[in-house]
């Protein structure tokens, strides 16, 4: 299962543990780009924030590891899951097409 976690910070890190957090932050993402959980990974121009997409076994493990997140203390984060686009509009369509009693043009 795919899930996006866009992280953004809303609390200022103490000025002598950020170079700590930074280094922290370095090591889990690379653990988890080298376990192969975590596909891709970025920062936001300009911003204190950034996200990732993650694919894991279930929401639980997901939560294992953003628990371990150097930088949850001091962000703000939103996890979104992810599914096939067609597959999603299919989906859509089917219930729509139910719910107006007729079927839907594809």
């Amino acid at each position: 299962m795919r899930y996006l976690v866009v992280t953004k910070q809303t609390t200022p890190m103490p000025p002598e543990m950020v170079l700590g957090l930074f280094g922290a932050m370095k090591a889990w993402s690379a653990r988890h780009i080298a376990s192969g959980k975590l596909e891709q990974v970025w920062s936001f121009a300009g911003l204190n924030g950034g996200g990732g997409i993650f694919n894991v076994g279930s929401l639980e493990e997901l939560d294992q590891i953003m628990a371990e997140f150097p930088l949850g203390p001091f962000s703000d984060r939103k996890i979104y899951g992810l599914v096939d686009l067609d597959k999603s509009l299919d989906t859509a369509s089917k219930a729509f097409e139910a719910m107006m009693g007729a079927p839907a043009a594809h």
